[in-house]
């Protein structure tokens, strides 16, 4: 049988259709269009496997029940990370039920962490823990430096900053105020307004006057609702619930361990009930293995928490004069930059 290979970056039009009807077939959800796909049709040009890449996942990568054993695959897989490599990406990660490990394992994929329903793999062997043996050493880099002591709490917070807000700030230097040393992690996906470079920036230059604060990019470690696929669970609604778990699994097995973390931090959230949920999630498994949970009272404006969205709205409306007193002098001073002007128009041009 001779196998036709097909690949589209993005898919549309019939081609989208006939994937999503075939991984629906293979009992995959259709979640979100990929930026590159590759199928694999029979003779009567019938789709007998599929894969996607997005962005440095791969994902719903299927074979037909028939066809499977057959090598298809290898094919697949070859092709997607042919892709990322092409692409310049270098570590790869598919999301995937536990009993699929073995069909991984084979093609250089290696365990991350595991749930009950969900598996986290990467393609490389030593990926997460040269990860944290980095964070380590930075930050014994930044104790020497800045003669602080670990004799007390080290604590940890995970924020987005899109953008860095005085909501943000005051959030940190709560933090900060309770502990020997706060380690800050900004989230790294690129799917926020903000890029991480800059949100990475305005976190570092807004807290630099606070010596225990030490800021690292959170990197593909803490997994982000952006980036963790449903497509493989057949119930959609605890894809949430699981994208949390498998976080806060990560968390504490790699990261507070190695960082000597004894309390996470984070804001109250009254606006995001999906925030909320994960919080309380988080606080039932951290307390569990004796990691403290202390959420902070949000800074409000106005009766008004202050929140990135907030900004964004005012930045949208081009309404700057509002936002002096939501944001620090250095996260004020990019929005009336060139690149911040881009934002705000990019966020009107949403907005309409």
């Amino acid at each position: 049988m001779d196998i036709i290979t097909q690949s589209a970056q993005p898919m549309q039009g019939p081609l989208l259709e006939e994937v999503k009807t075939f991984l629906l077939e293979q009992g995959l959800v259709f979640e979100g269009l990929p930026e590159f796909t590759t199928v694999l049709r029979n003779d009567d040009y019938t789709i007998i496997g599929s894969g996607s890449l997005d962005g440095n996942v791969l994902k719903y990568i299927a074979v037909e029940k028939g066809h499977q054993g057959e090598g298809l695959l290898a094919q697949i897989l070859t092709t997607l990370v042919a892709q990322a490599f092409s692409k310049g990406l270098r570590n790869l990660f598919v999301f995937t039920k536990p009993q699929n490990k073995a069909l991984f394992t084979p093609f250089g994929f290696y365990p991350i962490e595991e749930t009950s329903r969900v598996l986290l793999m990467e393609n490389r062997k030593h990926g997460i823990t040269s990860y944290v043996s980095a964070l380590k050493n930075a930050t014994d880099s930044a104790v020497k430096e800045r003669g602080l002591s670990l004799s007390g709490t080290i604590g940890t917070i995970v924020v987005n900053c899109n953008p860095f807000t005085r909501g943000h700030r005051y959030l940190l230097e709560s933090s900060a105020s309770q502990c020997s040393l706060l380690h800050v992690f900004v989230v790294s996906s690129d799917k926020s307004a903000f890029p991480t470079d800059v949100r990475l920036s305005l976190v570092r230059q807004g807290v630099v006057d606070i010596p225990n604060i030490v800021v690292h990019e959170a990197s593909d470690y803490l997994v982000s609702v952006a980036t963790f696929p449903s497509y493989f669970l057949k119930d959609q609604q605890s894809a949430g619930q699981l994208n949390s778990e498998l976080d806060i699994a990560i968390f504490l097995h790699y990261i507070a361990p190695v960082l000597g973390i004894t309390c996470r931090f984070v804001g109250t959230e009254p606006l995001c009930k999906t925030t909320a949920a994960y919080n309380r999630q988080m606080q039932q498994m951290l307390e569990a293995k004796g990691v403290r949970f202390i959420e902070v009272k949000r800074l409000e404006s106005g009766d008004q928490p202050i929140s990135a969205s907030r900004v964004r709205s005012l930045m949208a409306l081009k309404e700057f004069d509002k936002l002096e007193k939501l944001v620090p002098a250095t996260t004020y001073a990019f929005i009336m930059s060139d690149q911040g002007q881009e934002i705000a128009a990019q966020l009107a041009m949403e907005k309409v």
